[in-house]
């Protein structure tokens, strides 16, 4: 017999109407609360990339990284699915806000279980990021227009460093809820009237796993990116570069930015060291618009 996955299944069942249902509003109260305080406690997470990561790889990372006061139980669901259970709503919260996280350099989507806690309909396609942008006129140095082009960038959630509702410099820096099921922003134009010349703010992002440099999307390596051509000639102009990534300029997050966190290497099981790596100039890079 072919073995199907949980979602493989329900699609082929006919739902006929004279099924056996419950009801969760006329269970036992006892009930309902056990449910709701196990799911208050649980995260799932999926990890976006076609290569598969064992329960045991993730495991390690949890233990190794995430260093919660309490351990965490994993249970693998499929296609890079895990079930997260925290033995504190602390410990949950410390890891959603301390976000994004990386195993081996791909991104980790993590989703908070609403109502029944079905995963088979979590899209996992929402994670917060730590945004910079880059060459900001004066007129958008301020608290109500990082507001504005944050919303250009996905979710708005809020502005980093502030002193008396100003931005510091000509980098504003935000904390936005990124779709990444569709290609990151490489630049914002803003304007100050539709007849007056743009200026082109440049998008970076802090702590950015691996993503594809053809399509601008995570997770998926270069040379399987479904919508690159194939070479004929010169070789094509690609969209996205290093440049895209920046590490924080007040400092690494908890050890954990792009250039200098903390994840399991490649080779061998995690042992929660930081690796380093060097961090380019910028400016030597150039893009194409």
């Amino acid at each position: 017999m072919t073995n199907l996955n949980y979602s493989e299944i329900c699609s082929v069942l006919a739902l006929e109407d004279d099924a056996e249902e419950v009801v969760i509003s006329n269970l036992q109260s006892d009930l309902r609360t056990a449910g709701e305080k196990k799911l208050a406690c649980s995260l799932v997470a999926c990890i976006l990339t076609t290569k598969v990561i064992t329960r045991e790889s993730f495991s390690l990372f949890v233990q190794n990284v995430w260093r919660t006061r309490a351990a965490v139980g994993v249970e693998s669901l499929e296609d890079n699915k895990f079930i997260l259970r925290f033995a504190s709503e602390v410990d949950r919260r410390r890891i959603i806000s301390n976000g994004p996280w990386s195993i081996e350099n791909y991104l980790i989507a993590l989703e908070i279980p609403q109502g029944l806690g079905d995963y088979t309909k979590m899209k996992f396609n929402r994670v917060s990021f730590c945004v910079q942008l880059h060459n900001v006129p004066i007129f958008g140095m301020t608290r109500e227009m990082g507001a504005v082009l944050g919303s250009m960038l996905g979710e708005f959630e809020e502005v980093l460093d502030i002193q008396s509702g100003e931005c510091i410099g000509k980098t504003l820096r935000l904390r936005v809820i990124i779709d990444v099921s569709k290609p990151l922003k490489r630049f914002l134009k803003l304007r100050l009237d539709a007849d007056k010349e743009a200026s082109i703010i440049l998008v970076r992002y802090e702590r950015l796993p691996d993503l594809c440099y053809a399509c601008g999307i995570l997770g998926h390596p270069l040379h399987e990116c479904p919508s690159r051509k194939p070479l004929q000639g010169d070789q094509p102009t690609l969209l996205f570069g290093d440049w895209i990534r920046v590490s924080n300029s007040n400092g690494p997050e908890q050890g954990r930015s792009r250039r200098s966190r903390v994840h399991p290497t490649s080779s061998g099981p995690s042992d929660g060291r930081l690796v380093r790596t060097r961090l380019v100039d910028p400016n030597r890079h150039c893009f194409n618009l």
